[in-house]
């Protein structure tokens, strides 16, 4: 009988577990985390009758990974989707919303940006030229900003696109990689000519925006009810907490793997589920040599409470970011009142703002009273919010977010291609790899059980 062992119990671990038992039963395994507990970065607090979110607060409905597992869980009476779609950006001393008919900041909507504030004429006058630009036919990979800024010029990528793009990595958008974060833009251009029209042909989801309500999905009671519920449906003997994987060794046709408590551990296949740092410190350096130097952000959310009464009255929608290039710490804003209501007293308001920027390393030294006032002195220029919270929480993520740099897919096919040679039996899944978001990371962990099972098929 086949082992596994399971490197990582945040998300990607539990779901590569559940996929194994689920779609493989006559194998055994077991799952390692270092942590004292499961879950990676899900954490929700409870306090006063507010959910706050330590870590992910939803995901995207439209990529299929997420909502079927759900559903598989039995947890589909429990999912919400967001309240409101308009999000706002803050510049030039002003919140203003994004433009109808925007794709990820890209508009499509040639009335709706000639009605923006947010670009100058002479800025609506050469993105509204989009269209007549030659298609993109480099055969290398590039930097998202070089390639938005050939197609709509540098001020609408700097005022709407970077806002929308860094946010999602925290990341420069003049360092990350096209195909590995946006390649369907890429796409888009080379099947229509241009993406304006594109774009609103194929009927992309728009972002930001009135139609953006109903593109995420929580649960009810907090996100962390997905891992625990994953966690639940596991045997409870198969899954050992504080217990650190130190090193991965081949051993004729299996592996040996050694933990920082001096224990050892039998594998006939492996599965990492862990960001790309996990897997250095595992493998040979010749092996995962592609990623060495591949950066990770340190990020933090700090949550504020409010009175209503106390709070100046917001627009509609569900928050504002700001360019990671403008001079303030944080980097978006969500009101989660409006967003999620459900998570928020009556009368109430939470506000969660989001810190972290790539390059960044004050994050990792500051208190957090430091990271506190670095937000409250944002919102008291952006929200003319003067009021103290009524109580917070911050949630600190060191070195949590990958950044996809330019040429991502040809160091990932040739770790692959090393992992195979050097360690065949050996897979791995994460954030790290094919995508950050939660739909991302389960199907990632269910392709790499589906591949560890096609190998011990074979051998």
């Amino acid at each position: 009988m086949k082992h596994i062992v399971i490197i990582g119990g945040g998300l990607s671990g539990l779901a590569a577990a559940y996929e194994l038992q689920k779609t493989h039963p006559n194998y055994t395994w077991e799952l390692v985390e270092k942590d004292e507990k499961l879950g990676g970065k899900f954490e929700t607090v409870k306090r006063d009758g507010f959910l706050m979110e330590k870590g992910p607060d939803s995901f995207l409905a439209r990529k299929p990974a997420g909502v079927s597992l759900v559903k598989d869980l039995g947890l589909e009476d429990k999912l919400i989707a967001n309240a409101t779609g308009r999000s706002y950006i803050y510049h030039q001393k002003a919140l203003h919303p994004i433009p109808e008919g925007s794709v990820m900041g890209i508009p499509t909507d040639k009335e709706a940006l000639l009605a923006s504030t947010l670009v100058s004429e002479i800025g609506k006058a050469r993105a509204l030229q989009e269209p007549t630009i030659e298609r993109n036919n480099q055969e290398q990979d590039q930097a998202l900003g070089d390639f938005f800024e050939v197609r709509f010029g540098k001020e609408l990528v700097k005022t709407i696109i970077e806002p929308l793009l860094s946010g999602i990595y925290a990341g420069d958008i003049y360092k990350m990689s096209l195909r590995a974060t946006f390649p369907q833009f890429e796409q888009t251009v080379k099947k229509y000519g241009n993406l304006m029209d594109g774009l609103k042909e194929s009927s992309m989801q728009t972002t930001g925006t009135k139609a953006t309500i109903g593109a995420f999905r929580t649960l009810e009671g907090g996100l962390d009810a997905l891992p625990k519920a994953i966690a639940a449906a596991l045997p409870k003997e198969n899954m050992h907490t504080a217990k650190q994987a130190t090193h991965i060794a081949k051993k004729n046709s299996s592996y040996e793997i050694s933990f920082a408590d001096g224990d050892k551990m039998e594998a006939d296949g492996v599965i990492i589920a862990a960001t790309h740092d996990a897997l250095i410190h595992l493998l040979a350096k010749t092996t995962t040599e592609p990623f060495a130097g591949q950066p990770l952000t340190t990020l933090a959310t700090v949550s504020l409470a409010y009175n209503e009464q106390d709070v100046p009255i917001l627009p509609d929608g569900t928050g504002y970011l700001v360019a990671r290039t403008a001079p303030y710490k944080t980097t978006a804003c969500t009101w989660v009142q409006k967003k999620w209501p459900h998570m928020v007293p009556k009368n109430k308001m939470l506000l969660r703002g989001f810190v972290g920027k790539a390059g960044e390393t004050w994050l990792e030294q500051a208190s957090d009273e430091a990271i506190v006032s670095a937000v409250l002195t944002d919102y008291a220029e952006i929200m003319d919010l003067h009021a103290a919270p009524l109580f917070y929480e911050v949630s600190r993520m060191k070195s949590a977010m990958p950044q996809y740099l330019v040429n991502h897919q040809d160091r990932l096919k040739q770790l692959k291609k090393n992992i195979k040679a050097d360690y065949p039996g050996v897979y791995f899944a994460g954030m790290s790899y094919e995508g950050v978001g939660i739909p991302d990371c389960i199907a990632g962990a269910q392709t790499a059980i589906k591949e560890l099972a096609e190998y011990l098929e074979e051998v």
